[in-house]
């Protein structure tokens, strides 16, 4: 170490030090640049080496040429909120402005590249190898497709072999090829804990230490996260176990301050973007904002009034009856005036749900029928679209789109499974069976379960049929759109639709389905069998305690704050394969509800304190019963307070159960208004709570 500062002390003073005027100058401040674990050091050397007046005007003009994408790789949180301070422009994509446009191109080489021989080349090669990487990692047209794929995967592996071989002592040159590298400061297992209370405790806290880094070390005054305003919103998703599981005011605070400067930009100053482009990304800088908020901040008339636009916009500009007087979207592409003008994009799909998913929060909450009354015309149109065989489809499935004006499933050219969209490679999730149509067939259970009206349940009674007769068959697999290929996938498209069904009505006659294709927790709460959700629970710690650069000061995309470790295995060979990281388990265990966050919503609980130290499992959550487990791994009694979101008012047993020591049951009155539960948990000591009806 201090060899190395002695280095950097001598490159930095080159006409007071003999020595170093007497060193090779170039080649050993590029080898300290690459070897350099943070940003901040590797830019401070690289500026002190192209202020040395010794250096030639050869390798100097390859310095000048790098120095400012490296300068914009560490430092442009800081230029961005200087920006921001001035009320400079309206979007500050600090992360990755600086390298996308053409980096995606592959070709010319970006950054500019140096003689081959030049000392230069390794440290190029590191950062080409990044961009390459990330851009990967973030751009349908090079993960979907093959022979673009296959390119940049080979030149970034040649990259980071170059750079790894000229700088061995870089971390991040370890991390890319395959090496995982343990997070640090990991936390040792409790030795009374439940193996899934130690799971979970390391997930979350690794998953909160995440989210409280970007809060601290990306978020900028206006409520950007660097990405993009499109991305940075989509990452409330991965949030849920923290943000709508638990109450840490900072988290609480930064989702707010996204919100608010996200919906104030010009952009958005008509309720919905102004910018013309497809339903996947116009819809999500107001789904993503609104729909948080209104969990959050459930009272405040200013976001049900932001849900309540969308349906105005909707009347006005973005639906009509079809040709068979059915309401439907006319358009893939639109914004808050117009549709967009190329009628080969002209369908409805399943993903203009999420569109209006702030609204069906809002009508699931209010039952208001004024909202109601839009929202019921435009979901029979897909209940009536399922209920029947359109193109070829088979009867029951919920389609994923239908082309305007003519209401037709699907295409002319791919059948009844997606729309014509050409070389579009974003096509893949306009089709059946990517997850919207699962998010629709899960709205459809909520108009059933708000109107009474058995059209809109009567898609997935039919659905369940068909998965249950197929697998039957032994779950064989076909020919893309063919029975046999349709229901092999079905189980994904219904089970969250299916879990939320069976917490809301008790309904077990799907059991069969749900322990064939839901999740470990669902099959935890159906039978008690903790083998699936503890292997689930801990390959997500397991996933969620490595390569913590990857989460935090390498990622240069907010829409991929936790996708490295899934995706880059996935295109590097040398990579071990490792699964995803499971934050709708995380989310589901909190908040007991059995299915996800963004449609139908059934959370029954959110526990007011931060997830440190602290594990619990929700075993029971419906509208007259709760039970939960909790660990705390603190030395002494904690106090715990609950916020219950699902369970009734009104008079109860509540039943405390610890570990070791006596039962407690007492009478407990439940507040309408004010719906919480205190309780003291021991020390180390599982602690089960339960609230049961009286009556």
């Amino acid at each position: 170490m201090f060899a190395r500062l002695v280095s950097l002390l001598f490159i930095g003073c080159p006409l007071l030090c003999p020595a170093a005027r007497a060193a090779p100058l170039w080649p050993e401040s590029v080898r300290l640049a690459g070897n350099a674990a943070e940003e901040g050091e590797r830019v401070a050397v690289l500026r002190r080496l192209a202020a040395a007046p010794e250096l030639a005007a050869a390798p100097r003009a390859e310095l000048l040429a790098l120095l400012p994408v490296a300068e914009a790789w560490a430092e442009g949180r800081a230029r961005a909120a200087a920006r921001v301070a001035r009320g400079a422009d309206e979007t500050h994509r600090y992360l990755n402005d600086f390298f996308t446009t053409p980096t995606r191109g592959f070709a010319p080489p970006f950054p500019a590249e140096p003689a081959a021989a030049s000392p230069l080349h390794p440290l190029w090669a590191f950062y080409r190898g990044r961009f390459l990487a990330w851009c990967l990692l973030e751009y349908a047209e090079v993960m979907y497709v093959p022979e673009k794929k296959a390119a940049f995967v080979a030149e970034a592996d040649r990259c980071f072999a170059e750079a790894r071989a000229a700088f061995p002592d870089n971390p991040l040159l370890r991390i890319y090829p395959g090496e995982n590298q343990p997070w640090p400061g990991a936390v040792a297992a409790g030795a009374r804990a439940p193996a899934w209370a130690n799971s979970q405790r390391r997930a979350l806290e690794h998953l909160h230490e995440i989210i409280r880094w970007w809060i601290t070390e990306r978020q900028l005054a206006n409520g950007e996260f660097g990405g993009a305003w499109g991305d940075d919103v989509e990452m409330w998703r991965w949030w849920a176990p923290v943000l709508i599981g638990f109450a840490d005011p900072a988290v609480t605070a930064a989702q707010e301050l996204l919100a608010g400067g996200n919906l104030r930009r010009p952009g958005l100053a008509a309720g919905y973007t102004r910018e013309l482009t497809d339903v996947e990304h116009t819809a999500e800088e107001t789904a993503d904002t609104i729909t948080p908020m209104l969990l959050l901040r459930p009272a405040d008339p200013a976001w049900a009034a932001r849900a309540r636009r969308l349906v105005a916009l909707a009347e006005e500009v973005w639906w009509a009856p079809n040709a068979r007087g059915a309401l439907q979207f006319k358009h893939l592409d639109f914004n808050f005036q117009r549709v967009g003008p190329d009628a080969t994009r002209a369908y409805a799909t399943a993903m203009h749900g999420r569109v209006l998913q702030p609204v069906l929060l809002l009508w699931q909450r209010t039952r208001d029928p004024a909202l109601g009354a839009p929202l019921t015309r435009w979901l029979r149109t897909w209940a009536e679209a399922a209920l029947g065989t359109d193109n070829g489809k088979p009867a029951g499935l919920v389609p994923a789109a239908l082309r305007w004006p003519d209401g037709l499933v699907g295409s002319e050219r791919r059948g009844w499974i997606g729309p014509d969209l050409g070389d579009d490679p974003m096509t893949g999730i306009y089709s059946w069976p990517h997850q919207p149509v699962g998010h629709l067939a899960t709205a459809l259970l909520l108009a059933h379960d708000l109107t009474g009206e058995t059209i809109f349940l009567e898609p997935l009674l039919r659905m369940a049929e068909f998965r249950r007769a197929h697998l039957g068959r032994g779950d064989p697999d076909g020919p893309e759109g063919s029975v046999a290929w349709a229901g092999r996938r079905l189980g994904g498209v219904i089970a969250d639709a299916l879990a939320k069904w069976r917490q809301l009505h008790g309904d077990a006659r799907f059991d069969d389905l749900l322990l064939a294709d839901a999740g470990g927790y669902v099959r935890f709460r159906l039978t008690g069998d903790e083998t699936a959700l503890a292997g689930e629970l801990a390959r997500t710690a397991d996933q969620l305690s490595f390569n913590r650069p990857m989460f935090t000061t390498e990622n240069r995309f907010t829409d991929r704050v936790l996708a490295f470790n899934l995706r880059w295995p996935a295109t590097a060979a040398s990579f071990p394969a490792t699964p995803q990281i499971d934050t709708d388990l995380l989310y589901s265990m909190v908040t007991g509800d059995l299915g996800g966050v963004e449609y139908y919503p059934l959370n029954a609980v959110r526990w007011l304190a931060e997830p440190r130290d602290l594990a619990v499992r929700v075993l029971a959550a419906d509208a007259r019963h709760f039970t939960a487990e909790i660990f705390s791994f603190r030395a002494e009694p904690r106090p715990l307070r609950a916020q219950l979101l699902l369970l009734q008012g009104g008079a109860y047993r509540l039943t405390i159960t610890p570990a070791a020591g006596p039962e407690q049951s007492v009478p407990f009155t439940l507040a309408t208004a004010d719906p919480f539960l205190e309780v003291v948990v021991p020390p180390r000591t599982l602690l089960r709570v339960a609230l049961t009806p009286l009556n």
